[in-house]
């Protein structure tokens, strides 16, 4: 295979990438300059230098020194530990924190598929199940649990609502032992919307009418 189209069997692997916009990366690639390709080239190399998925919360971060375990929102003591925010991946984060949201939170990794027959496959649902588990628990010495919440954060597509069920029957039952709060986002955002794309006041509108 020729190194254009290797590359544009590369690139059509990336979510929401066509062969078309494939093709146009490659073009813009070959017309431009050996030194901005190379500099590319050598920061895709570098992308796996350094970084680590934080164990908390499952988001990829840069880590400050080799002993770093935790990203920079999960390791802050500034942080509300009472609220956690499951988020189907690791841009939504970013595009949470523009509408306010000081809280926790967890990274499940996708959604689940209308006809999977095992859902714990595709996300990462016994990770979330055990950390809403333990986190919710009253303290050995009797102390309050910090988690009093769980908002499930999710899409409004077919494929987020289908999840969203699905881990509510499955966090309810927990919720219920514990007291603990579970929510989802209000319709701020509109039908077949992704939060990565929804601007911060509407998700700052769909956090305020959650329920």
């Amino acid at each position: 295979m020729n190194p254009i189209q290797k590359l544009t069997d590369a690139f059509e692997h990336f979510p929401g990438i066509g062969p078309r916009q494939a093709r146009r990366f490659v073009q813009y690639l070959l017309s431009s300059s050996p030194s901005q390709r190379t500099e590319l080239a050598d920061a895709i190399k570098k992308l796996g230098i350094g970084s680590a998925q934080c164990k908390k919360c499952y988001r990829w971060f840069v880590k400050n020194n080799p002993q770093d375990e935790l990203c920079s929102i999960c390791g802050s003591a500034r942080r509300n530990e009472t609220l956690l925010f499951v988020v189907e991946k690791d841009a939504d984060i970013d595009n949470v924190e523009k509408s306010g949201f000081r809280g926790l939170y967890f990274v499940l990794g996708g959604t689940v598929p209308l006809a999977a027959e095992e859902p714990a496959k595709h996300v990462r649902m016994r990770e979330l199940i055990k950390r809403v588990e333990t986190e919710a628990a009253p303290s050995i010495d009797g102390a309050a649990s910090k988690l009093q919440e769980v908002i499930l954060g999710l899409s409004a597509t077919t494929e987020g609502d289908h999840t969203r069920l699905i881990l509510q029957e499955k966090i309810m039952p927990i919720a219920e032992g514990f007291g603990l709060k579970l929510s989802s986002l209000g319709r701020g955002l509109s039908t077949g919307s992704e939060l990565e794309y929804a601007d911060p006041d509407t998700i700052a509108n769909a956090l305020n009418s959650r329920s």
